[in-house]
This record gives structure tokens, C-alpha cells and sequence, in this order.
């Protein structure tokens, strides 16, 4: 006891809970139950295809140094087998073709993981050539889109034509209309005009029967004026007086 109190049956109450929550599991942790679950497939690669595009070479690489370093191995035990069956050591002879099937089995793995790293990269390739295409045609799409709201959509366009098409033909209806002729404000009847020129056409047919009996009965038509010049007007005879006049007459009657 300190200071008059018991600590004994408060830490047994300890123990004995912690006791029964060991019964049903350690509770784990809430940072470990909402840790997400990683999904290789929902991951994206951080270089791209391109990255993966040069992986994949660099390792087909690596795969052909390693074929070539085998097929010298598999050369190398060949010889020695040969050696040792000349110098008659079966067993060594067998351990080397024992050997040169394993190098033989690995260039059979390193051909088929080199035959699908190829067909990786030729496949990631035809998806970069896919991706830039769709990228153009996304861009061309976005610009059509665009331009043909810019221009107001077809049904725009549309009234736009018809509109045209109108103010054309409003056009021609104008020129036809300018190019009529103007009565000029004579108004009158037709017939009336006809028959005035009908009453025409008869005097002038009289005009000329009658010119044509005067010819027959020795009259002349009327001659035209000479171009030549009319003579000049006489000069204004002076006023006599009453003794003039009777003097010109004496002097008149004299001379008879």
C-alpha cells in the first residue's frame, strides 16, 4: 500500500481483462484494415510504352548475349566429350553431354521468353502507333466539333442557304421588275389606240385616191420649192399725197 491505497485488486482487473481480449484476438490496427489493396492491373506504369518499349529490347539483348555464351558452352563440352570418349573416360564423356542438355534446355526457355518479349514489343509498338492515331483523331473530332458550333450547327447553315436562296431570288424579281418598260402615264385603252390609227391609215388612203384622180385629169401635183433663193423683198414705196398721185396720173395720160 502507498499512501493508504491498495493498487492489488485494480491490477488484477488489468490482467484478467487483458486476458479476455487475448481469448477473442489482438485487435489489429486501423491503419492496417483501411490499407488499400494494390491491384497490379489498375497501376499504370510510369514510363509508358515507350519505357516498356526499350526494357523490352534492352532485355532481348541480353537474352541473345546469353544464347550465344551458351552455345559456347554447348561447343566446348561437345569437345570434351569427344576427348573423353577418345581417351576412353565414359563417365566424363557422359557428365559432359549431361551438361551440354542443360545448356540445350536453357536456350529452349531463353528462345521462348525472347519470342514473347518480341511479340511484346511489337504489340506495344502497334499501341503506340493506335495511341498517337486516336490522339489525331480526337484532336480532328474536338476541331470539327468546334468549328461546326462556331458556324451554328447544320440546321444554321441550313437557314443560312435558304436565306440565300431567297435575297437571290428577290434579286432576280428586282431586275425583272426594273427592266419593264414604263407606260409613262398613258393610260389609254388599247382599241382606242387601234382604232385612231385605223381612221389614220383611211385618211391617208383617201389622200392618196385623191392625188390620183387629179393626175388622171391633167392636174399636176403641186410642184415642190426650188432650193433656189426667194428674190428680195421690195423696198417700201413712199406715201404720195393727193397733188402727187393726181399729177402721176396726168403725167400718165399724156404719155398714152
Amino acid at each position: 500500500a502507498v499512501g493508504g491505497v491498495v493498487r492489488g485488486p485494480r491490477r488484477r482487473r488489468k490482467v484478467e481483462l487483458r486476458g479476455t481480449m487475448n481469448l477473442f484476438g489482438r485487435k489489429k490496427p486501423a491503419t492496417e484494415s483501411l490499407m488499400p489493396v494494390a491491384n497490379p492491373r489498375a497501376a499504370p506504369q510510369p514510363g509508358g510504352t515507350l519505357e516498356a518499349i526499350a526494357k523490352l529490347r534492352d532485355a532481348t539483348e541480353t537474352l541473345d548475349k546469353r544464347q550465344e555464351h551458351l552455345n559456347r558452352k554447348i561447343e566446348n563440352e561437345i569437345k570434351q566429350a569427344k576427348q573423353f570418349s577418345a581417351a576412353g573416360k565414359k563417365r566424363e564423356a557422359l557428365t559432359c553431354i549431361k551438361r551440354k542438355k542443360m545448356y540445350e534446355k536453357q536456350l529452349e526457355q531463353i528462345e521462348g521468353a525472347r519470342t514473347t518479349m518480341e511479340t511484346q514489343k511489337q504489340a506495344l509498338e502497334q499501341l503506340n502507333i493506335n495511341k498517337e492515331i486516336l490522339e489525331a483523331q480526337r484532336v480532328g473530332a474536338s476541331t470539327m466539333a468546334s468549328v461546326t458550333a462556331q458556324m451554328g450547327g447544320v440546321d444554321a447553315v441550313d437557314e443560312t442557304m435558304g436565306q440565300i436562296e431567297e435575297g437571290l431570288a428577290d434579286a432576280n424579281e428586282i431586275a425583272d421588275a426594273l427592266s419593264r418598260p414604263v407606260a409613262g402615264g398613258m393610260d389609254d385603252d388599247e382599241d382606242e389606240l387601234r382604232a385612231e390609227l385605223d381612221m389614220l391609215e383611211d385618211a391617208d388612203l383617201e389622200t392618196q385616191a385623191l392625188s390620183t384622180g387629179l393626175g388622171d385629169l391633167g392636174f399636176g401635183a403641186p410642184s415642190v420649192p426650188s432650193s433656189k433663193p426667194l428674190p428680195a423683198a421690195p423696198k417700201s414705196i413712199p406715201v404720195m399725197s393727193e397733188e402727187e398721185r393726181e399729177l402721176a396720173e396726168l403725167e400718165a395720160s399724156m404719155a398714152m
